[in-house]
Order: C-alpha cells, then sequence, then structure tokens
C-alpha cells in the first residue's frame, strides 16, 4: 500500500467482517428455526396422527379395497378455527355429502376420531389439520417483536409460508413411508 493504514481503519474492517458473519449465521439459523417448526408440526401430525389412522384403516377394510385420505389445506390459518370448519362442513352438506365421525381404536393406544365423507356410494376420510393453529401463536409472537414489527398482510403470508412448508414436509414423511397413494390434500375447493 503506498500508505500505512491507521490503526482504527484496521480495527473497523475486522469489526465489519464479523458482524457481516454474524448477521449471516444468525440469519441462516432463524431460516432454520422456522422452517423447524413446520416441520415440527408436520412430523407429529404424521407419526402420531396419520401413519396410525391409515394403517388401522387398512386393517380394517375388505381385501382390495383402496382407501383415500383427504387432509384439508388452508389458505389462512384463520380456515382451522372452529367456527370455519363447521362451516366448511356445512359446505360439504350443501353438496349433498354426508360427514360423520367415527372412532378408530388404534395399535398405539388412545381412540381417534376420524371424519368420513359420504358420496353416492364412495366415501373417504377426511381431516382439518388443527395443528397448525399453533403457528397463530408463533406468528404473532414474530410480528410483535420490536425489529420484525409488521402487519396483517405480512402475517397472512408468514402464516402462508409455513402451511407450505408443512404441507411439504408430510408430502415427503408420507412418501417415505409408503402411504403417498392413500393420501390427498384438497383445499377449500372442496374437490374430490
Amino acid at each position: 500500500m503506498p500508505f500505512e493504514p491507521e490503526p482504527i481503519t484496521v480495527i473497523l474492517g475486522l469489526v465489519s467482517a464479523a458482524l457481516t458473519g454474524l448477521v449471516s449465521e444468525y440469519s441462516d439459523a432463524l431460516e432454520q428455526e422456522e422452517y423447524s417448526v413446520s416441520y415440527a408440526l408436520a412430523y407429529g401430525y404424521v407419526i402420531n396422527f396419520l401413519e396410525p389412522v391409515i394403517t388401522a384403516i387398512l386393517k380394517q377394510i375388505p381385501p382390495g379395497e383402496r382407501p383415500k385420505f383427504y387432509i384439508y389445506m388452508p389458505d389462512r390459518l384463520q380456515e382451522l378455527e372452529p367456527k370455519s370448519i363447521d362451516r366448511t362442513l356445512a359446505r360439504l352438506r350443501e353438496k349433498n355429502m354426508i360427514t360423520q365421525s367415527v372412532n378408530l381404536e388404534l395399535m398405539e393406544g388412545r381412540v381417534r376420531d376420524v371424519l368420513i365423507i359420504s358420496m353416492e356410494k364412495n366415501h373417504v376420510y377426511f381431516d382439518f389439520p388443527t395443528t397448525l393453529l399453533t403457528l397463530t401463536s408463533f406468528i404473532a409472537y414474530k410480528a410483535d417483536s420490536k425489529k420484525n414489527s409488521f402487519g396483517d398482510e405480512e402475517k397472512i403470508k408468514l402464516g402462508q409460508a409455513f402451511i407450505g412448508k408443512f404441507q411439504e414436509t408430510v408430502s415427503r414423511m408420507l412418501a417415505e413411508r409408503n402411504l403417498s397413494e392413500y393420501v390427498a390434500f384438497i383445499g377449500k375447493e372442496l374437490m374430490f
């Protein structure tokens, strides 16, 4: 160099590089944390609910019959609140579908309620993954933090991102367990 750098310039350069590294690592950790929330919910949903329920259904149906299990994937988390679920079930009944809750006894212990939707001569199994409602308080917490303060539109987008990661993880886990052929996702259009 044609000149001798001031000691403060050297120190500022080192501090700047260190801060850039810390911010980058913190951003990666935050992204992984957000992913892990959806992953944890999906893991529990598949391991504790879907896999045991599908296995129990397969044991109970006649040979050669292939059950279909539909998971309602909302556009917004509010669609999984009890009153919204009641309205969705009413829409199904308006389409001349019969909704009925049945109890399945599982090998793993407790009895599970599963919704059956009957259409003419056909019926399918159906579930609202209300475990996703846990994200509502997580999103509120993130939105209220001083550095992340954001409005309703951002909350909706964050919720949609979490829902997407949840669905992606459930799909992958079902494929790993050879259960994909029994499960489909459905949205508010309710097209079976």
